[in-house]
Formats: C-alpha cells, sequence, structure tokens
C-alpha cells in the first residue's frame, strides 16, 4: 500500500485531495505551515486558523507576513479569502521535549499492520484515499454509537515529502468528527477554526513504512449548529507529536 518514493512539498493541489468541498483541511494548514517555515527558516510550534471557506484544488498561493523576527517569530498566512493564520515558531529545536505520560507505545505491543483497515467512502471524501486507518476502538462513522471519539493507527500514504509538523497538521484533521460516530446518517461537520501546538523538534525524515501514529480524536461538546473537537497524535514510540481543537458547524443533511 506504500511508496518509498517522496515528492516535494508541491504547490498545486488537485481533486484527489478534496474533503467536503474543497481541499482537505490539514491539507490547507499544513500548507501554510510550510510557507511559513519557509519564510522564517523556523520550526512551527503554534497555529490558530480560520477556514473562511472551501479552497479550491489548483495552485496554493499563501501569501507571508511576518509579524515578529526573532528567535520566537510568528507570520500571518493566508490563502486569498479562503483561510488564514497566526503561525509561531521557534528557531531552538535542540535538546529533549518532554511531555506526559511519559511511556513508550500508547497502546503497548499492538501491530497496526494486524488490525483491519477502515475503508472512508472516496466518493464522500477522496482525500481518505491517502490514509490508511486501523481503529483501535469500536467507534465507527454513522454507526450510532455511545461514544464519539476514534482511537486508531493511522498513516499518510502520499508520497509528498511532509515535515514533521506538516505531517502533524494533516493527521490531526484526518479522523472522522468524533460525532459522526454516534449518528446513522450522512452529515457534514467541516472545521472552520482550527488550534494546534507541535512540540519542537528537529524534522525527522521517517521512511513511509514507518510513518504509523496514534490518534485519539474525540467530540468535546455539540448542539445542533456547533461542536468541538480535541485531537492527540503520538508518534509509534509514544512521543507527542501534536494536539488540536477545532470548532466544527453540523451542516443539514
Amino acid at each position: 500500500m506504500t511508496s518509498s518514493a517522496t515528492t516535494i512539498f508541491p504547490s498545486e493541489f488537485d481533486s484527489s485531495w478534496l474533503g467536503f468541498g474543497g481541499l482537505h483541511g490539514g491539507l490547507v494548514i499544513a500548507s501554510m505551515l510550510h510557507a511559513a517555515s519557509a519564510e522564517t527558516t523556523a520550526t512551527p510550534v503554534a497555529l490558530a486558523a480560520h477556514l473562511n471557506k472551501p479552497v479550491e484544488p489548483g495552485p496554493v498561493d499563501v501569501r507571508i507576513d511576518v509579524e515578529r523576527g526573532g528567535r520566537t517569530p510568528s507570520v500571518r498566512a493566508s490563502i486569498a479569502d479562503s483561510a488564514s493564520a497566526l503561525v509561531r515558531l521557534t528557531r531552538d529545536t535542540g535538546g529533549d521535549t518532554r511531555s506526559w505520560p511519559v511511556g513508550a507505545s500508547p497502546v503497548g505491543s499492538v501491530d497496526p499492520e494486524q488490525l483491519p483497515p477502515l475503508e472512508l467512502p472516496v466518493e464522500v471524501a477522496p482525500f481518505s484515499r491517502y490514509l490508511d486507518i486501523r481503529p483501535i476502538n469500536a467507534a465507527r462513522p454513522f454507526a450510532g454509537g455511545p461514544d464519539p471519539e476514534f482511537e486508531m493507527w493511522i498513516r499518510i500514504l502520499s508520497p509528498i515529502e511532509f515535515s514533521t509538523q506538516e505531517r502533524a497538521a494533516v493527521l490531526l484533521d484526518a479522523s472522522p468528527p468524533g460525532l459522526l460516530a454516534t449518528l446513522d446518517s450522512v452529515v457534514a461537520i467541516p472545521t472552520v477554526e482550527l488550534s494546534a501546538y507541535f512540540p519542537p523538534a528537529e524534522d525527522m525524515h521517517i521512511p513511509m513504512d514507518d510513518q504509523w501514529h496514534h490518534l485519539r480524536h474525540r467530540t468535546a461538546w455539540a448542539n445542533d449548529d456547533l461542536c468541538v473537537d480535541e485531537a492527540e497524535l503520538r508518534t509509534s514510540a509514544g512521543r507527542l507529536a501534536g494536539q488540536a481543537r477545532q470548532l466544527r458547524r453540523i451542516l443539514a443533511p
């Protein structure tokens, strides 16, 4: 299912990366992180993004306005009138970054290769063709279950050579919304705001066959119109790779 070949981060995306009408939100955010890092030659550690309307396939032109330089620069990233973000970065990635809880693989000795894959409908979410998802808990989209939380092993199958933070951004927005586990019919729940945090670390070029991450994604609260999701992403060794909270709209079926 994977290939060892990689390609550089593209400046143009086709319709295979579509989500609900526009480009997958995690990819849009990764594009802004990529531009911010290239502009400042620093490592992203935090992002607050607003997704105002779907980003269409085609050239992705990210405008960068530097608000602050120095060791911890911050920039404004924007894509036309579709998306914008405040990105904070650091030039200090030396030393060990501690995170809790401390331990090895978050699910013990479970081998993701031995778990059955979750097949998402490509006609609903085309970008899912680039994901390999192996559910750990019993939650499934549109299964009418009791808990709005997905726990899974996940990796990206696309040959794009993402940086550590860009990969985390895509994966933090790759799970179905937690609320979908409690529903029994198809409902679109797009992201409108997302905040994400990445522990500072030197970029790691991980072989594609080793890019498994453990992801917990849950809905914290919901009403008839809005919900808030929380996500935590760890490497297969248990190292914290990123955290996110996102505000979503619940669209009528």
